[in-house]
């Protein structure tokens, strides 16, 4: 009797799972995920490949891009800059090129609320005519990346009228600089050929024995159990970090703060950089990096002082630093006399985001769980740039 009716329910379990896929497949695959792997193509094939610098943005295009399940949309002009809209540049008027990686191109944000989308609006406020702060930032670059960058883009446009040039240095380029040690003076140039993730995803999945993640991916009760899953454990979570956090600020566990439980979240992302602010890594590799770093900048400098053109660094923290005083000040204390000896200009954001409550500065200001920053950070490294610049005058 028991054995009839084990069988009977395994038969409707397998009954039940396979008309489950045939459904996700035939229906919700071609009215949800189709949609998505539409708009992952789009943004895949703008992301084009560059002889010189590696890659860039097609230009004037528009398309939308995704960064952990948040879309944005990216518009570019006639150089492959993230832009407010797809144009020309004005020929006539003086620019300020913003270079760096993701953090530049404001992923997961809206063009106007990037930073460079902040100093414009500070243009408009204050009337200032004939004047523009550029995006030349693209996720994944790297110091190394921006020197090749902006050596091409002013060679090849003649007619492009740059100021200064502000050059925003992430943590991430001390992991990305070891890409180019070698400095390889050009980059194959490759066409991306998009590929169906979740077709890709079914085969693979079930080759290599992937059961529990071939469900959540291929099947509309497996991505159910598996969000209802992420909930729980995200809850569970909050009350650890709740804790912690009531032991480390000695407070009541209900006295802690909902967004300094957030900034917890934030702190722990991206620990394979993160970890290399201190300890041995620090030591044997953060510090080859970031002295690679600087040599870029330094060439930099040289091309840019014969073109008459300022050359400014703009330092910011992480998360993880703002939470950690020693890796935070190894970092700064290492990398700004570095650029001192080498009379390089520089604007460091690190005070602003060490003012007040820590963990709230954190959760007001980054994304949650995940080290870039939102518009309220944005606004303040701009904030920090437009200071530098009254202060100049």
């Amino acid at each position: 009797m028991i054995k009839s009716k084990f069988k009977k329910i395994i038969i409707f379990v397998f009954i039940y799972f396979f008309i489950d896929l045939s459904m996700t497949q035939l229906f919700l695959f071609n009215f949800y995920y189709d949609k998505l792997e539409k708009r992952h193509e789009s943004d895949l094939i703008n992301r084009i490949s560059n002889k010189n610098y590696k890659y860039t943005f097609e230009k004037k295009k528009s398309f939308v891009a995704n960064y952990l399940g948040t879309e944005y949309t990216v518009k570019t002009n006639n150089l492959g800059f993230r832009d407010y809209k797809v144009r020309d540049l004005d020929k006539s008027y003086n620019y300020t090129i913003v270079i760096g990686d993701s953090y530049v191109e404001g992923v997961a944000i809206e063009y106007k609320d990037t930073m460079v989308g902040h100093l414009n609006k500070k243009i408009k406020s204050n009337k200032i005519e004939k004047f523009e702060f550029l995006n030349a930032g693209v996720a994944s670059y790297s110091s190394y990346i921006y020197l090749k960058k902006i050596i091409t883009i002013i060679k090849e446009n003649p007619w492009l009228k740059v100021v200064d040039v502000i050059v925003v240095l992430d943590k991430s380029d001390i992991m990305d600089a070891t890409n180019y040690f070698d400095r390889p003076e050009s980059f194959p140039e490759k066409k991306v050929k998009h590929k169906f993730r979740s077709t890709q995803f079914f085969l693979k999945d079930l080759k290599e024995g992937h059961i529990w993640r071939f469900l959540y991916k291929q099947t509309t009760t497996g991505a159910f159990i598996k969000k209802v899953g992420d909930i729980v454990e995200l809850k569970v979570r909050n009350l650890r970090d709740r804790y912690k956090l009531s032991k480390k600020l000695k407070k009541g566990f209900f006295e802690i703060d909902r967004r300094q439980v957030d900034a917890v979240r934030s702190i722990n992302t991206r620990t394979d950089i993160s970890g290399l602010l201190h300890g041995n890594l620090w030591e044997t590799r953060a510090k080859k990096s970031i002295d690679f770093e600087i040599s870029n900048l330094v060439l930099l400098k040289e091309f840019l002082n014969k073109k008459k053109i300022d050359l400014i660094v703009l330092l910011f923290p992480w998360p993880y630093e703002i939470a950690n005083r020693i890796p935070r000040e190894n970092y700064i204390n290492y990398i700004i006399p570095k650029l001192e000896q080498n009379k390089i200009n520089y604007i460091s954001s690190y005070k602003k985001f060490l003012e007040g409550d820590i963990y709230i500065n954190i959760s007001d200001n980054y994304i949650y769980n995940d080290n870039h920053l939102n518009k309220n950070g944005y606004k303040i490294l701009s904030d920090e740039i437009w200071k530098y610049y009254k202060e100049k005058d």
